[in-house]
């Protein structure tokens, strides 16, 4: 009888470190749903997406352990492939957020995750590609973007989603303002703003991204929100109140979905691409790759 072969990628850094406690309860499950198991833990960055790019024809399915880091690496590896050649993935969230998984509704027990996987079916999903680099599921620009990756990965570790919110409240009395040209085939405006995305994921930074349909990751389109300069105390206090109440109506807040969009601005703006750092540009072109990949879920 020949089994499928399954491999299994951890990042050994992510979150807290629990996959490599239950490690072992995860191979005997895999094994135990008809599974013949390879274990690889990645060594270095971008490692994902080197062994995801590089091993896919060996292995019916690779399991991705770790934080939405290393699962937006290894889809960046498989985006590399022809469709006919990219293998089915599954994901076991262990990061310090896990957006990604929350949008797939994967449970955060690691052995109940695994499980899920034996017993689940592949589902086709978009992803996002920015100025020519797929990425797995938020571009961002402005105030709280950079948090995820110029917070030390050490305190991440130790208390979790928190860290991004102590980092992020140490910026609110300091953020800057761009001036941008927002085009797309919904949409033109310019105008001054503090913050924008564009993603395709059910949650951010831990909260839901609402819109007033329930976001799909398989709809072919990419969710866009952006957040304008504040020129009054009630606009800065109507923006903190949306945000904090997960309610995107406000005056000062543009929501539209899109397959295609394009920003430009006079100077260059940071980005981020799945919480790492994207690089500056006056001209940014963010596309969707519809069913880019397949993932199993319950």
């Amino acid at each position: 009888m020949n089994k499928k072969k399954l491999l299994i990628l951890f990042n050994p850094s992510s979150g807290k470190s629990t996959i490599r406690q239950e490690l072992w309860q995860v191979v005997d499950i895999f094994v135990k749903g008809g599974y013949d198991v390879t274990v690889y833990p990645t060594q270095k960055r971008y490692d994902a997406h080197d062994v995801v790019s590089e091993r896919s024809k060996e292995f019916d399915v690779i399991v991705i352990c770790g934080g939405d880091g290393t699962l937006s690496e290894a889809i960046q590896g498989l985006v590399t492939l022809p469709s006919g050649e990219r293998v089915t993935l599954g994901y076991i969230p262990c990061g310090s957020t896990n957006d990604f998984g929350a949008s797939l509704e994967i449970p955060f027990e690691i052995p109940t995750a695994a499980q899920h996987i034996v017993d689940g079916k592949p589902i086709s999903c978009d992803c996002g590609r920015f100025n020519g680099t797929p990425y797995l599921y938020i571009s961002a620009f402005g105030m709280f973007t950079d948090v995820s990756y110029e917070t030390p990965q050490k305190i991440k570790n130790h208390i979790g989603h928190a860290a991004y919110i102590l980092e992020g409240i140490k910026r609110l009395k300091n953020y800057s303002y761009y001036h941008i040209k927002v085009e797309s085939e919904e949409i033109t405006l310019e105008d001054d703003f503090i913050l924008g995305f564009v993603s395709n994921t059910t949650s951010i930074g831990g909260m839901k991204n609402r819109f007033e349909y329930e976001p799909l990751l398989n709809d072919g389109l990419l969710e866009c929100v952006l957040i304008k300069n504040p020129t009054s105390p009630s606009d800065y206090q109507s923006i903190l109140s949306a945000i904090m109440t997960q309610d995107l109506e406000c005056r000062n807040i543009v929501k539209f979905t899109t397959k295609d969009v394009t920003f430009t601005s006079t100077e260059e703006i940071k980005w981020t691409t799945d919480g790492e750092d994207g690089g500056s540009h006056k001209k940014t072109h963010i596309e969707v790759i519809p069913d880019a990949y397949k993932i199993i879920v319950k």
